[in-house]
């Protein structure tokens, strides 16, 4: 019975210190938060995104040896795209009329992370989250990047939630950057 009562001891022991493993799996939708105007474009507005990324966004490793591999669970390309198109209208723009040749605007979602480090028991989270532009319109081509970074501490493990959370307010971010880029709006208009 003592031998018994050790080895339960002994291997919870075991799994207390080999630490917890675990998945998230998130869905990362930016949202679109542009004040509502009335800009109009003459020409159609052509909006495409592509990227060389694949769905793993990173892992968390915890002072207390937790692990979390985090992947997206949709097309963040679709989910970009949608909600660039849904910011351009809410500044009045009407993207599917007006006149051809398209305004082009090409968006590569170049970054996409969430690395940790520990410090004792503290880990600290870094997120980032990138986008590149390139706009053809009006005989002009223009370029520009947009970034966020964010950084969280903790204790343990956060939630899963929390994680899409923090990804979805960085992407938001960053796709209302683009959207309120002035040299963007007026190669649309």
């Amino acid at each position: 019975m003592l031998n018994k009562h050790f080895f339960l001891t002994l291997s919870l022991s075991t799994i207390l210190l080999a630490g917890c493993s675990t998945t998230h799996y998130i869905s990362i939708t930016p949202e679109a938060d542009v004040q509502t105007a009335s800009l109009t474009n003459d020409r159609v507005i052509n909006v495409s995104t592509n990227t060389q990324l694949n769905n793993s966004i990173g892992s968390i490793k915890t002072g207390i040896n937790e692990r979390a591999d985090i992947f997206t669970t949709n097309d963040i390309k679709l989910s970009v795209k949608e909600s660039v198109l849904k910011g351009l209208r809410e500044l009045g723009f009407t993207p599917d009329q007006g006149l051809m040749p398209a305004a082009d605007l090409q968006i590569e979602i170049s970054k996409m992370s969430y690395t940790t480090e520990v410090e004792t028991l503290k880990t600290i989270a870094t997120l980032e989250f990138e986008l590149k532009a390139t706009l053809a319109a009006k005989g002009q081509t223009y370029k520009a990047n947009y970034g966020s970074q964010k950084v969280r501490e903790y204790g343990t493990m956060p939630y899963q939630q929390a994680v899409q959370d923090d990804m979805n307010a960085l992407a938001s971010q960053t796709v209302n950057r683009l959207l309120s880029d002035p040299n963007i709006i007026t190669l649309l208009k």
